[in-house]
């Protein structure tokens, strides 16, 4: 019924006649207004990916509209993307099926994906306030970004400036937080961003009460004919983690610090320069059985060190150049997993041909070299060509690959086992798809197909039915995706905005019959989402988001979110629900996923 309502909208959204322009938030085209940073996807153009490769931005408009308390909350809408959720306190992401250890964060262009274990990499120091947009790139990225941009990359652009803003709200499941974020102008056209937010709950079932603390600063001045950026920020999460990766009653505590400092040249300069380093700390206390914490304990540190230098310029007309080097130094502390220390470093160089007419070209290249394992060579390509009457093409190949993390070479525990000889990760990825869109920009309709070949892709498997059996990681011998991406919008005059999106996968593995897989080779094989923003009566904005989702060799669900928003003197009032189908299907952890449920709040000064 769902799939029959979206197709069905979506043959409209084409006929229906277009009024005056108007631009359907948070999609990533032309119409998006963009700041000088280049967009994920290329290190040259901040429009070149958006032409050329599958990027989406969800920018500050779409963000308000989601019903959603933080931003893997907010990447859970995104298309393509997968959010293994086992409460607010800790998700795993997943891109065009690729598993969560498969994909890299950035904030702000800086590596946050964590060493140790993917399931930290959205253990991030960004409140969703914070963020001015998310760009994601769907396919390979390791040609400009180096390991484990895989299935797919997401970069987190906070906001620069605006007034002093607060919010609180409360809910379901005894959830209550609260917000404080704002600027200080400083002399000479500096500023000074600060923000804090606190979040506490009881947890959706026994033994997932949670509690985030979140604290930020950001620093830009202007320096020598550019612009100097310093941050640093701190993030700490409490919670029950109960079932979460073993069936005990566990609790886990983690902690984020980051800080980073670079210089950006002026951009309209012949030649650019942006040196930076950056520093991120993590630390993990995980106790497996609470009612005995001295029985089994788990305490990692990991901290990462990098250097970029980015060096841009065009020389001549039509063609744009990018390139430079990154060196980086990875420390682990832990007695679970050993004291450890690795290095890497890279070379990287990416080209752009964008010609007055005819196709646009960019190509990438970047060669990682490991301590662990040597060097990694890895090529990309991607054009795009306008073909007239508002339809334009773009298609791209290239290779990603990423290491094993540290988890799965050494982690030990009564019921996993990992394997220090694990292989790395290499795989090939092809895409061609087009989009269509209306002389205003107000519909658009945009088709995806990519394949992807994997080799020794690495998973924790146990055999088949039974569940006494402990969880080892291997290496898949070969593995290929092949996937459909649909995505169609339009606003119309009436102020309403209608989105929708769907993604087909399909996979197929090397594996022998008698082992099941962990998480790797089970991801959503079909989704279907429809989003539909109304304005109403007393300026009253109303959203309604709604998704079919089916995992392999498991039963459909449905789940629908509400927001309602309402201004007033003092601020906006808005009310939440979530999983209003009341939709049990299971988490990663095997137990059903939180039940319906309402928040309240209000926020002023947004």
């Amino acid at each position: 019924m769902i799939r029959a309502l979206a197709l069905g909208l979506l043959v409209g959204l084409i006929a229906i006649p277009a009024p005056g322009a108007a631009q359907l938030p948070g999609e990533a085209e032309d119409p998006i207004a963009l700041d000088t940073l280049p967009v994920l996807g290329s290190r040259i153009s901040s429009g070149l990916p958006l032409r050329t490769r599958s990027v989406q931005v969800m920018d500050r408009e779409a963000l308000d509209r989601l019903p959603v308390r933080n931003l893997a909350q907010a990447l859970e809408w995104a298309t393509s993307v997968e959010l293994g959720a086992r409460s607010p306190a800790q998700a795993d992401l997943s891109i065009r099926g690729a598993g969560f250890e498969q994909l890299l964060v950035l904030v702000d262009g800086v590596r946050m994906s964590d060493p140790q274990t993917g399931h930290f990499d959205l253990d991030l120091t960004v409140p969703l306030e914070r963020v001015e947009r998310i760009e994601i790139l769907r396919g390979p990225g390791s040609a400009l970004y180096g390991s484990d941009a895989v299935g797919g990359v997401v970069n987190v652009v906070t906001r620069d400036g605006g007034a002093w803003s607060g919010r609180v709200e409360g809910g379901s499941f005894g959830t209550a937080s609260g917000l404080l974020q704002g600027g200080v102008s400083l002399p000479g056209e500096g500023s000074l961003q600060l923000s804090g937010e606190r979040g506490r709950s009881d947890g959706h079932r026994e033994g997932t009460e949670w509690d985030s603390r979140i604290g930020s600063l950001d620093l830009r001045v202007p320096v020598a004919e550019g612009e100097l950026r310093v941050g640093a920020a701190t993030a700490r999460r409490a919670f029950g983690a109960d079932g979460f990766y073993a069936p005990f009653p566990s609790h886990e505590t983690t902690r984020t610090r980051t800080a980073h400092a670079g210089w950006r040249s002026d951009p309209g300069a012949s030649v650019s320069l942006e040196p930076r380093v950056s520093w991120r700390s993590h630390g993990d206390d995980f106790i497996l059985d609470r009612a005995d914490p001295a029985g089994y304990r788990n305490r990692h540190t990991s901290d990462q060190v990098a250097a970029e230098l980015v060096v841009r310029g065009a020389p001549l007309g039509g063609l744009s150049l990018a390139g430079g080097a990154e060196l980086a130094r990875h420390e682990l502390r832990s007695n679970a997993l050993g004291d450890r220390a690795e290095g890497r470093g890279a070379l990287f160089a990416e080209a752009a041909v964008i010609p007055a007419w005819g196709p646009e070209f960019t190509a990438g290249l970047r060669h990682d070299r490991y301590g662990p394992w040597g060097g990694f060579t890895s090529p990309s390509l991607a054009a795009g060509l306008d073909l007239g009457a508002g339809l334009r093409l773009h298609g791209s190949v290239g290779r990603a690959f990423r290491g094993p993390s540290w988890t799965e070479r050494h982690y030990q525990d009564p019921v996993h086992a990992a394997n220090p000889e694990l292989d790395p990760e290499r795989s090939t990825s092809v895409e061609l798809g087009g989009t269509l869109r209306t002389s205003t920009m107000d519909r658009w309709l945009g088709i995806t197909g990519f394949r992807r070949t994997g080799r020794d892709l690495i998973d924790w498997a146990r055999p088949v039915g039974d569940s006494e059996a402990i969880w080892v990681t291997r290496n898949v011998n070969r593995s290929r995706t092949r996937g459909l991406e649909m995505e169609a919008g339009a606003r119309l005059d009436s102020g309403t905005s209608v989105n929708i999106a769907g993604t087909w996968l399909s996979l197929a593995a090397d594996v022998p019959a008698e082992f099941e897989s962990k998480q790797l080779l089970r991801p959503i094989q079909d989704r279907i989402r429809l989003s539909l923003s109304q304005e109403l009566p007393r300026s009253v904005l109303g959203s309604v988001h709604l998704a079919r989702s089916r995992r392999t060799a498991e039963e459909s669900f449905v789940e629908l979110d509400l927001r309602l928003e309402a201004p007033t003197p003092f601020g906006t009032l808005f009310l939440d629900g979530r999983n209003l189908t009341n939709s049990r299907h299971l988490d990663l952890t095997g137990h059903p996923v939180a039940a319906r449920a309402l928040y309240v709040g209000a926020s002023v000064g947004r």
